[in-house]
């Protein structure tokens, strides 16, 4: 067998092992996986669709995908979390086969070593969401187009059209990654192969009309993309944290951005952060100086990014590492092949030293993308609540989704989301206002301690039908626990929704206090467990 092979299978092994390392997570899914888990659950095809649409803002292609694998290997955790893996591995996998296709069979190992090891991707190998599946769409995609480039073969554009079509049913943003591509492909197209030109054209009249349902979607709802701006931040800092997240073994802010990046300099730093950045500039610059065809591959990713950033000016959406992933791959097969044109021994220290500091960093690190968001979980505060013996007689108030916990525990209950049921009544906010902050102003930087408004909607709602000795189990969600907000400046700095459910949480709480009595507290690391009663 030959040494370019072996060491493929070596790096598939050790993609698994680095992507099953701690996958058993002790405190179960988190917020974002028991959307996707609820909706994968909603029951047949049909069902599954109309619970995506109607409560998110993408097309269910990876809930589709998720329910014939729980079909098949059950809904335990680490079950349905071994679906990322296989993607993250099949990842690897087509990051070989495409550095092969593109040059030769050291540079598949080489593009195939920087997948196995990017920290991003690695998280997302783990997560119960879709976002390594589009890396793994956009990694197929490539390899596609450089088929189609060389041999011009039917079976290739077929292959693009299905890789292209199923990024943009598995995420929204996904169709802005798949005009950049379109453009930077055609312009490449244009200048250096006219021969494709024709069945290039085709396949992409084609791959529009394969997404016209999804284009019809979006048009017809416009407004649930406004959302995402109370919910998250983003501004010129988030640069670094992209760069940081694409290119390092130490990512921050994975599911949020840090309000500022603030860089600072020491030996860690340099070993794990601003080393391998500068190994990544390198190989990028490398890359396009001995091939300038190379520079189209630089032009995809930058081209996305930019589309992205001008939507992130004009809408709701915000730019965060997950959201940007579609750009990883690329930039990663434009390094691979700028490492490949260096000297041997250069290339094996650069590729030792990588292994090194990622291996050190992923096991070691309290923080790495398989040790660090370990315990954001729901299932502890579902046993928590299975130990204080809930009843269906019971109620439970919660931040989030009413379902959050549906997953771990057996309750049929009343369940009060303040965030589905009372955040965007008009005590809380001014429907008549656009701008997010403004809307909720008057409602957060507010000296009246309860809302009066609030109070009787949520007692008429919630304490009243109780009857004696009931229960509410009052779930305190230390995310949303920056009330109060003393200043309207300290409100900008934050996300809407954290200071809009922070103060309702706050009152919340003290109207619960007001009309009950606290019978038992439970302190979790992200909630506190409250028991009032009638």
């Amino acid at each position: 067998m030959k040494k370019d092979k072996i060491i493929f299978i070596l790096l598939v092994l050790f993609a698994i092992i680095l992507r099953i390392l701690f996958i058993d997570k002790p405190a179960g899914f988190w917020h974002n996986e028991m959307v996707m888990y609820n909706q994968t659950i909603a029951g047949d095809p049909l069902d599954i669709i109309k619970a995506a649409v109607d409560a998110d803002v993408h097309f269910p292609l990876y809930q589709l995908m998720l329910a014939v694998w729980m079909k098949i290997f059950g809904n335990g955790d680490i079950t349905i979390r071994l679906f990322s893996v296989l993607a993250g591995v099949l990842n690897v996998v087509m990051a070989f086969f495409t550095g092969k296709e593109i040059k030769d069979e050291t540079t598949g190992n080489i593009f195939a070593f920087l997948t196995a090891i990017n920290a991003t991707l690695i998280f997302y190998s783990q997560e119960v969401k879709f976002y390594i599946f589009l890396s793994l769409f956009v990694t197929i995609s490539m390899f596609f187009i450089i088929r189609i480039i060389k041999n011009n073969n039917i079976k290739d554009y077929l292959g693009y059209i299905l890789a292209n079509a199923a990024i943009v049913y598995t995420f929204t943003i996904g169709v802005l990654y798949v005009i950049a591509q379109g453009l930077v492909v055609l312009t490449y197209i244009l200048l250096k192969n006219k021969k494709v030109l024709k069945n290039f054209l085709i396949s992409n009249i084609i791959l529009v009309a394969s997404i016209l349902p999804f284009a019809i979607y979006i048009l017809t709802h416009m407004g649930k993309y406004e959302s995402a701006n109370w919910i998250f931040t983003s501004n010129i800092f988030t640069t670094f944290v992209l760069i940081q997240n694409y290119f390092t073994p130490s990512i921050i802010g994975i599911y949020n951005n840090p309000k500022v990046y603030i860089p600072t300099l020491g030996l860690l730093q340099i070993i794990f952060l601003y080393i391998p950045v500068g190994i990544a500039f390198y190989g990028m610059f490398r890359a396009i100086k001995d091939n300038k065809n190379n520079a189209y591959i630089l032009a995809l990713p930058i081209l996305f990014l930019l589309f992205e950033t001008i939507l992130c000016m004009n809408s709701g959406l915000r730019m965060l590492t997950r959201y940007t992933i579609l750009a990883v791959t690329p930039f990663l097969l434009l390094i691979s092949l700028g490492l490949r044109e260096i000297k041997p021994i250069k290339l094996k220290i650069i590729i030792t030293y990588l292994l090194l500091i990622n291996t050190l960093y992923l096991i070691a690190s309290p923080q790495s993308a398989v040790r660090g968001y370990r315990d954001l979980g729901e299932k502890p505060t579902a046993i928590v609540l299975n130990n204080y013996g809930i009843k269906d007689s019971d109620s439970i108030v919660l931040a989030l989704r009413k379902n959050d916990f549906d997953k771990y525990i057996n309750f049929n209950g009343k369940k009060f989301s303040l965030l589905q049921d009372f955040v965007h009544e008009p005590y809380a906010m001014n429907p008549n206002i656009q701008n997010i902050y403004e809307k909720y102003e008057n409602f957060v930087i507010n000296p009246e301690q309860i809302n009066q408004e609030f109070e009787k909607d949520f007692v008429s709602r919630v304490i009243a039908p109780m009857n004696k000795h009931d229960k509410i189990f009052y779930i305190w969600d230390e995310n949303y626990n920056s009330y109060p907000l003393k200043s309207k400046d300290e409100y900008r700095k934050i996300p809407v929704m954290t200071g809009s459910l922070s103060r309702m949480n706050a009152e919340a709480f003290m109207i619960c206090q007001k009309y009950l009595k606290i019978t038992s507290a439970t302190k979790l690391k992200y909630y506190r467990v409250f028991v009032f009663e009638k």
